[in-house]
């Protein structure tokens, strides 16, 4: 193998490298942003029953 071919091939992994670690990154701020949406609404389901349910 040609040394520019193997430094184009060890660019190339690098950057899927970086690639795969920024796509695990997304999905971890996805989540968390899922379940600080669903906190949300379980809180505000919460406080409009304990101010609209009891008599």
């Amino acid at each position: 193998m040609k040394p520019i071919e193997r430094d184009e091939l060890a660019k190339h992994q690098k950057l899927e490298a970086i690639n795969a670690r920024l796509a695990q990154h997304d999905r971890k701020v996805q989540i968390t942003l899922l379940l600080v949406v669903v906190l949300n609404v379980v809180i505000l389901a919460v406080v409009t029953y304990l101010l609209l349910g009891h008599p």
